[in-house]
């Protein structure tokens, strides 16, 4: 398919624009897409749109998204012209150790196709056929589930443990329902907006604590049965087996997770915590401290799969975690609502 299309293309801080864009050529083993919906995560929102460096070129985002196959290359099978079909992201090199290894995501060459465009093209092995009843805008969410599935897999919670998800942002409340979805006996929710802990709480989180109004000690003692007193004299909770951050950045809540967690637990960093913390308790409470980046494979199933599995089942909802919907000519506006929790966002996709 030849021809043009329009894309949104980052220039700089605050400086996003809509041009026009040759269509992707496939190779063999690949599959055009036609965008139909792309999710604006944190990352792209942080790291490209408010931070971003200014570039004469400039550059392309955009990492979550499902739409409807339009051209197959000749040696594809999996999928067939007019499939719906949630689209994962990395794409590794396929030579190196990582990629041999079925830990794709850790390969140095990794590369993400741009999702804010109206046409994709992407290796016949990164299109899953969507069940009928899965709709795009819930699949285009299926990255952020498959990052949740990851750190899940790391963290080796087993049915009846306890956990703690730091973040009420996608992330967080994706996390939460994956924890409940692999048997967790209780999962807990902080955050710093009512809206999204009343989410989450509807979402199925035991319970929620807004650390802008109560303690998160204090909390996690009631909620845990009690406390203990270190081996520097520090009263901190019993505290849950498991503890995700996914907050990242420079207001990251890691020293909290520590706090929290109990001993011989299990911390997990799914945001990019940017402070130092005191990691002295990791050694006085032997705490395992595990950094989870994306996703890849566990077993011999793509953890992208699995995160399908638990969306079609009814598992993980992600419909009720999407607040707003924009057209990609209004992209600029969509960033701007993604910025502002004032807008009451939560996860906020584009239509191409």
């Amino acid at each position: 398919m030849e021809g043009k299309m329009i894309a949104a293309v980052l220039y700089g801080p605050r400086d996003i624009r809509v041009e026009s864009r040759d269509i992707p050529k496939i190779g063999v083993d690949e599959v055009l897409v036609k965008v139909e919906v792309a999710g604006v995560c944190g990352s792209d929102l942080i790291y490209g749109y408010i931070l971003g460096p200014k570039l004469k070129e400039g550059r392309m985002l955009g990492h979550e998204y499902s739409g409807r196959v339009i051209e197959v290359g000749r040696n594809v099978k999996n999928v067939s012209v007019g499939d719906r079909v949630g689209a994962e992201p990395l794409v590794g090199c396929g030579k190196c150790l990582h990629c041999l290894s079925g830990m794709y995501h850790l390969c140095p060459h990794l590369r993400w196709p741009p999702g804010f465009v109206e046409y994709q093209a992407f290796p016949w092995n990164k299109v899953f056929k969507l069940p009928d009843h899965v709709t795009y805008e819930e699949a285009a969410l299926l990255d952020c589930v498959a990052v949740s599935v990851h750190a899940l897999n790391l963290s080796g919670l087993r049915a009846g443990e306890t956990a703690t998800v730091l973040g009420a942002g996608t992330m967080g409340l994706s996390t939460m329902q994956v924890a409940k979805a692999y048997g967790a006996a209780a999962v807990y929710e902080t955050g710093t907006y009512d809206f999204q802990l009343e989410l989450a709480k509807n979402l199925g989180a035991d319970a929620v604590i807004n650390v802008k109004k109560e303690s998160l000690v204090e909390r996690i003692k009631e909620l845990t049965g009690g406390e203990y007193v270190d081996f520097l004299g520090t009263e901190l909770p019993v505290g849950t087996d498991h503890v995700f951050e996914a907050v990242g950045g420079p207001k990251s809540p890691l020293q909290d997770a520590l706090d929290i967690v109990r001993r011989g637990g299990t911390v997990v960093t799914i945001g990019s915590p940017h402070k130092p913390v005191d990691i002295s308790k990791l050694m006085l409470n032997e705490v395992r401290l595990i950094g989870s980046f994306s996703y890849a494979y566990h077993g011999q199933k793509p953890e992208f799969q699995t995160a399908l599995d638990l969306l079609s089942t009814g598992k993980v909802n992600t419909k009720k975690l999407i607040t707003h919907t924009f057209s990609l000519e209004r992209i600029k506006e969509a960033f701007e609502t993604a910025a502002d929790k004032a807008s009451r966002s939560v996860k906020v996709i584009v239509k191409p």
